[in-house]
């Protein structure tokens, strides 16, 4: 009895801090520009955040990372790239996708775009890539495109180092809780 009363205690407690766990993305953004967050909503079991520069709003603006999160652990991460930028495609076919990286755990795509259907040309660089708790979707798009080249290697670097930071602690203090959200 003392053996099952042990085991449902260690079981309760394992659960308990998992349940109070969250999942976050940091985003190193350039240096001496301000970005915001400017769009957040969790539908079911995805996550949406989007961020812009200083100055624009979520219904205006040339420049957004976006950010999505699923929960859901099936299957590798080239599978959800190759969903997702189906569909991508499908909204713009005047680009296609580059792959940069394309693997289980990671994938990377870029395009350029021309306008269609009242959709504004643009550059696009989409990660996708797995999480702890599912998959995680990273896209930066410039509507400018001569800047999206000039900036290119830069924002690349910023999009493939995007990392997902896991605690299962909520009171963890390393990063200041109004500048990141729960994926």
């Amino acid at each position: 009895m003392k053996k099952v009363l042990l085991f449902s205690l260690i079981f309760s407690i394992i659960f308990s801090v998992a349940a109070f766990g969250y999942e976050t993305i940091i985003i190193d953004f350039p240096k001496n520009t301000k970005w915001n967050a400017v769009y957040y909503r969790n539908i079911g079991t995805e996550a949406i955040l989007q961020y812009v520069p200083d100055g624009q709003q979520y219904t205006n603006w040339k420049q957004a990372v976006i950010v999505h999160s699923y929960k859901d652990n099936g299957g590798p991460a080239y599978r959800l790239s190759d969903i997702l930028t189906a569909q991508l495609m499908r909204q713009n076919p005047t680009g296609r996708y580059n792959y940069l990286r394309y693997s289980g755990v990671d994938s990377v795509a870029v395009r350029t775009t021309n306008t269609y259907n009242g959709i504004p040309g643009q550059g696009e660089i989409f990660r996708s890539t797995k999480a702890s708790e599912g998959y995680m979707t990273i896209q930066y798009i410039d509507r400018d495109k001569v800047r999206f080249k000039r900036d290119y290697n830069m924002w690349l670097k910023i999009i493939r180092d995007a990392r997902v930071y896991n605690s299962y602690w909520r009171d963890n203090h390393v990063m200041n809780k109004s500048e990141h959200f729960e994926l």
